[in-house]
């Protein structure tokens, strides 16, 4: 029986631990590795995301991170799913979803009404966590496409 993971808030400790498993999973997009490794000030977390509590990690048993999540708020309706990133043996296991959940159920308690993302080749996992296109986009590594969910009440 499926049992979703452990999300909590970041430790202040994690940065670097969370970077290199962003690092990792970005690492999954053969066509994005060298321009990523070209630019490796992408992976940067910054220490305040932390330390406002912006970031949750989904966790295993040992409490190790298996994945993460970054959710910057607004004054407005709207929330920025600012990064999303599980651990490539962790992937398609519902750890991405458990994070998108988690970051969808607190924003919707902190007043959101919506969530958006830019998604470059992971455009179909946020469709089937319930976004839709909105729009194209420009990210610094090429096309991508602006997306959002509706968080229902």
């Amino acid at each position: 029986m499926y049992e979703p993971p452990k999300i909590r808030d970041a430790a202040p400790t994690e940065a670097l631990e969370l970077e290199a498993l962003q690092r990792r999973s970005s690492d999954i997009w053969e066509q994005y590795r060298e321009q990523l490794a070209a630019h490796p000030d992408v992976f940067k977390l910054p220490q305040a995301f932390i330390d406002n509590g912006w970031v949750r990690v989904a966790v295993d048993a040992s409490d190790t991170p298996i994945g993460f999540s970054v959710v910057i708020p607004s004054d407005g309706p709207a929330h920025e799913l600012d990064g999303l990133f599980v651990e490539p043996a962790q992937m398609r296991r519902g750890v991405g979803r458990a994070l998108v959940e988690d970051a969808t159920g607190r924003a919707r308690g902190r007043g959101a009404v919506v969530m958006d993302v830019t998604a470059g080749p992971a455009e179909p996992f946020y469709e089937r966590a319930g976004f839709t296109v909105t729009g194209p986009a420009r990210t610094r590594f090429g096309a991508a496409v602006r997306m959002r969910r509706i968080l229902s009440r």
